[in-house]
């Protein structure tokens, strides 16, 4: 595990001025560093669950979906036979999250948000590669209610809100770096359904 480091939930957040979207954030607790990413309100109140420690939080659990089916499976399986690892960032700005079989060396790409719950609800661990965190990860603020958030992973629709805030209060420079995003993101889409297209 040398190129990697463990990722594990931290906190559960909301957007300013968006309901329909929460931010998460991950520690890696030996570097003191963060990642954060954004995904959509229900997951967000998903983890939020996983997060309440009390007993009534534990055995609300107890008979949902995700925590039944990993029961379920125990038998079959166990959570050393599988870990999860942040590859990479897609042109999409989605992180690429694979869960690798170490048993019968099978992988299968699986969304962040649900990478996090499954290692909530099952322990199988989550990574991110250090070449990766370098560029992603952020030692924590120390200020409330605020987090830091990589341009290359915000979703679309809040990079465009972002940048009418900036240009709204006259932040030009990050108004600047928001529409370079922007744009590139745009790019890439127009060339994928191209390539559909053909």
């Amino acid at each position: 595990m040398e190129d990697k480091l463990r990722l594990t939930l931290d906190c559960v957040g909301s957007i300013k001025k968006d309901e329909n979207l929460c931010v998460v954030q991950l520690k890696e607790k030996n570097y003191d560093l963060q990642l954060t990413f954004i995904t959509n309100q229900n997951m967000g109140s998903e983890l939020l669950m996983r997060l309440d420690d009390s007993p009534v939080g534990k055995s609300r659990l107890q008979r949902l979906l995700p925590e039944v089916m990993w029961e379920s499976l125990r038998g079959f399986s166990d959570s050393e036979d599988y870990e999860m690892c942040i590859e990479s960032v897609e042109s999409d700005g989605e992180y690429r999250t694979v869960l690798y079989n170490k048993i019968y060396g099978g992988h299968y790409d699986i969304r962040l948000a649900d990478a996090v719950l499954l290692q909530e609800v099952s322990g199988i661990p989550l990574y991110i590669r250090k070449s990766l965190a370098k560029s992603q990860m952020f030692h924590p603020t120390g200020k409330r209610n605020v987090t830091a958030l990589p341009l290359n992973v915000m979703p679309l629709d809040v990079l465009e809100k972002s940048l009418a805030e900036c240009i709204e209060n006259e932040d030009y420079r990050a108004a600047q770096r928001l529409n370079e995003e922007i744009n590139k993101r745009k790019s890439i889409i127009k060339e994928d359904e191209r390539d559909e297209g053909n």
